[in-house]
């Protein structure tokens, strides 16, 4: 139930009057849901009042005034007499040997300017180390507690749904502070934060290039692609963008995979999901779902190969290798959009390499025509639509892109002829039935007419040796 009376004390403080509207309707909120069961008020002693000093201090990390600040400040100090954390956790020679570590030590080397030039900045020690308000000496295991839930609500339930708490049986799941650091807790816009786009890919690295996570948490497949994805990210034209040119703006890992909600891409809910994908790139490449959506690839079904396997429809990832995209103007997209078209239009790839301009790809060279010069990108249309870059009213436009002086007559050039598709390339189909036959029949009746002439040639010479002639040429 919900502690009214408490909620009634609460605004009866005066503080709702110095916290801008819309804050305070979100604080309203904050305080029915500790009354409900937040997560500080199951920590012993700490029940709805405590809860909303939790709460005022944190409306001072959003920009609270600066009254509501300091006035925030003193309900701390008054809430911990006689506990100063830093006399402690600033003195090194207090701290060494505390833990079986001098790396362990280390981490409880805390001082108050690292608070105060973080985001927590004006938070009290025990607003996270709930069960230390008694000082020194510590309760043990109890000190480790890091209730970031209490103020991060929607963060933390996330993240309680990602793979990464799922992954936590072995005590190698990724935790709030292993991407935010544990005191020295920036904003994700502050250049030494662990979480900034600059940062992110070598964040995560930490663990998604250790070996011993990597061969227990990914098994197959998987597993190669988890340990070099990070290294493949910074040769990606996401990652040269953002290490070599600096653009904040490119796509991190958390842009496609979210910073919080971490789900594998089998998961229905997962933004990297396939059903997902294009709606992931959208955040960034705009207008492009659009066209994806109306082209062939965004509104075909799923088919079954001939060996019985189900074949989903094409989406961004298929294309354009999740950890190894390379911008579309580089020669190894020149040279590999072929392959990957293959994959799927295994006749159309094949017809492709009948022709000059697959002889000419064939022998490397990347300025000839691939699929895609002809076949708009994204916006895929059969020949038969009108929007088609390939229909009949287009086609002439679509080779003078590479040859300026092409005509209607040029253009009738079959770029995937297949003569032995006699419904869609008769002259083809005929000419070459014609061809063959005639071949077949000339190689025939020459090949049999000088097996005959060879069989009556030795015969000959049988009988002139056993009637004592000499063989023909032959001087006495």
């Amino acid at each position: 139930m919900v502690d009214s009376g408490a909620e009634h004390k609460f605004a009866s403080s005066g503080l709702w009057t110095r916290i801008p509207g819309a804050v305070t309707r979100y604080a309203r909120a904050v305080v029915r849901r500790a009354g409900a069961g937040c997560p500080w008020t199951r920590a012993p002693g700490h029940g709805i009042r405590a809860a909303c000093q939790r709460l005022v201090l944190a409306i001072c990390l959003v920009g609270a005034p600066p009254n509501l600040h300091a006035h925030a400040q003193q309900q701390s100090q008054d809430r911990e007499p006689g506990v100063q954390c830093a006399s402690c956790h600033g003195a090194r020679e207090f701290l060494a040997g505390k833990t079986p570590t001098p790396e362990l030590d280390a981490r409880l080397f805390v001082t108050d300017s690292m608070i105060a030039d973080s985001r927590h900045r004006g938070l009290s020690c025990v607003l996270c180390h709930t069960r230390e308000t008694a000082g020194y000496p510590h309760r043990g295991e109890a000190a480790t507690e890091l209730p970031c839930g209490g103020c991060h609500v929607e963060a933390v339930e996330d993240w309680n749904a990602s793979i990464h708490a799922a992954s936590g049986a072995n005590g190698d799941a990724a935790t709030c502070v292993d991407c935010h650091e544990a005191h020295s807790v920036f904003s994700i816009d502050d250049r030494q934060s662990p979480v900034h786009p600059l940062n992110v890919a070598e964040t995560c690295g930490r663990c998604h290039a250790d070996e011993h996570i990597v061969a227990e948490y990914f098994i197959g497949p998987e597993e190669t692609q988890a340990r070099v994805a990070v290294e493949q990210y910074y040769e990606t034209v996401h990652g040269t963008a953002m290490s070599r040119a600096g653009l904040a703006v490119s796509a991190t890992c958390n842009d496609c995979h979210r910073g919080h909600k971490v789900l594998p891409a089998g998961s229905p809910e997962s933004s990297v999901n396939r059903a997902h994908v294009a709606e992931t790139c959208e955040q960034c490449h705009l207008g492009i779902r659009d066209r994806y959506e109306r082209s062939s690839h965004g509104r075909a079904s799923p088919t079954t190969t001939s060996a019985g396997d189900v074949r989903q429809p094409p989406v961004c990832t298929d294309c354009h290798t999740s950890h190894q995209i390379v911008r579309a103007n580089e020669p190894r997209w020149f040279l590999g959009v072929v392959e990957e078209c293959g994959e799927c239009h295994e006749r159309v790839y094949e017809t492709y390499f009948e022709t000059y301009h697959g002889q000419v790809t064939a022998l490397g060279f990347g300025l000839t025509a691939k699929c895609s010069d002809c076949h708009s990108p994204h916006l895929m249309l059969p020949a038969s639509d009108e929007e088609s870059t390939v229909h009949p009213l287009n086609l002439v436009g679509t080779c003078a892109q590479c040859h300026p002086d092409a005509n209607w007559n040029f253009a009738r050039y079959y770029a995937h002829g297949d003569h032995r598709d006699r419904q869609r390339y008769p002259a083809l189909f005929w000419t070459w039935a014609l061809m063959t036959t005639l071949l077949v029949s000339v190689w025939s009746f020459f090949g049999t007419y000088s097996v005959l002439w060879l069989g009556r040639s030795l015969v000959e010479k049988i009988k002139g040796r056993r009637h004592g002639e000499p063989p023909a040429g032959h001087r006495s």
